[in-house]
């Protein structure tokens, strides 16, 4: 059975939904955002679940399929494919217009089952696209997307805990560069961009619904010129590790990044900061697994002031974590650390889309 119908040159694809044998449970930056694990990015890991069955969605099961798919009515201006039967429900076609600001919006009913992910690969080389949460895989799976504007659109389930869109440099999903992070919940979509633990992609999020925060967040240069300001030592392959990557590697113990905030311990602890490591306050764990206040203060180089509201006198004064100032200074407002989000002057790209039918991922925004 096919799992996918070409619309108007845009693939719309189905889901999987995992069975009750998917094994997994995880957390997600919907809610707190990067209050998560620094090894698995802002919002913690993924639960993953086993596979079940199939729901195609706008259109025909393909040449000799079956009756059980259910999903979209075949497009306007499309055609099913031969001996197929199509679905019911409603369709996913392109609309030839989008917004005012020229963003894609599929034309769906109202109220129609799922919110629709459009993800678009504007790099100069192939994406193949994996995307996964509680209790669903994307289909297809693997996706190829082509170079400078291949796109695929999936329908995600209503409730989609914990759930990660990832682009890889291969089908068989073994080179990953980046990813987005998302829990969907009750038609609110809760997303953000996470570089916490390397920074491989530039990306744009963008979602659509009834709320006042489904607001778009991104990181705007070339790809090439992202890669090429990687700061010293950290770059590996196409990806720019955060410190706390580096860090975290046993062969890079005595690499003086790996200890310069060890002197800040003794400015802060009167202020009620932990002793601890460098590495563990890149990572905001270990004394600071559950120190938001502090973990951001040290990042941020900030241990005299750590509530300080003021973002411009962050990464003012040195020691800080120089990853992070990179990271703000090229793709400003993204996580580059677990609690970013920490302070009013949150740093986070967090937001939350209530009523939301949509979101839109550009890797490469700007090529």
């Amino acid at each position: 059975m096919n799992d996918w119908l070409l619309v108007r040159g845009v693939a719309v694809a189905a889901i999987i939904v995992a069975a009750a044998c998917g094994s997994g449970s995880g957390k997600v930056g919907g809610g707190s955002g990067g209050s998560g694990e620094s090894t698995s990015g802002s919002g913690g890991t993924v639960g993953q679940g086993g596979n079940a069955g199939s729901t195609s969605t706008g259109g025909s099961p393909g040449a000799g399929g079956d009756t059980t798919s259910a999903g979209g009515s075949p497009a306007t201006g499309g055609s099913t494919s031969g001996g197929g039967t199509t679905g019911t429900g409603g369709s996913t076609v392109a609309r030839d217009g989008g917004t005012s600001d020229g963003s894609y919006v599929a034309d769906r009913p109202p109220g129609a089952d799922g919110v629709l992910l459009h993800v678009v690969n504007g790099c100069s080389f192939d994406l193949y696209i994996h995307g996964t949460g509680t209790g669903a895989v994307l289909m297809p799976d693997a996706a190829k997307l082509t170079a400078g504007g291949g796109s695929q659109d999936y329908v995600a389930p209503d409730d989609w805990p914990a759930a990660r869109v990832t682009a890889y440099l291969d089908s068989a999903l073994k080179n990953q560069l980046d990813k987005v992070e998302m829990t969907i919940a009750k038609k609110t979509i809760n997303y953000n961009i996470t570089y916490v633990d390397w920074v491989g992609l530039p990306v744009e999020m963008s979602a659509f619904g009834a709320g006042n925060d489904c607001k778009k967040v991104g990181c705007y240069v070339k790809q090439a010129d992202l890669v090429s300001t990687c700061p010293s030592g950290l770059l590996q392959g196409k990806q720019c590790l955060s410190a706390y990557g580096y860090c975290a590697s046993g062969s890079h113990a005595n690499d003086p990044l790996c200890h310069a905030l060890d002197g800040q311990f003794a400015k802060c602890a009167a202020g009620g900061c932990p002793m601890a490591t460098t590495t563990q306050v890149y990572g905001c764990n270990g004394p600071y697994g559950n120190d938001p206040k502090w973990c951001a203060a040290l990042n941020r180089g900030r241990p005299m002031n750590p509530d300080d509201p003021d973002a411009s006198l962050y990464y003012s004064t040195p020691p800080y974590n120089v990853y992070a100032k990179w990271v703000h200074d090229t793709c400003p407002g993204i996580y580059a650390f677990a609690y970013d989000d920490y302070g009013k002057s949150n740093q986070s790209s967090f937001h939350a889309c209530t009523g939301g039918t949509q979101l839109n991922i550009t890797f490469c925004p700007s090529g």
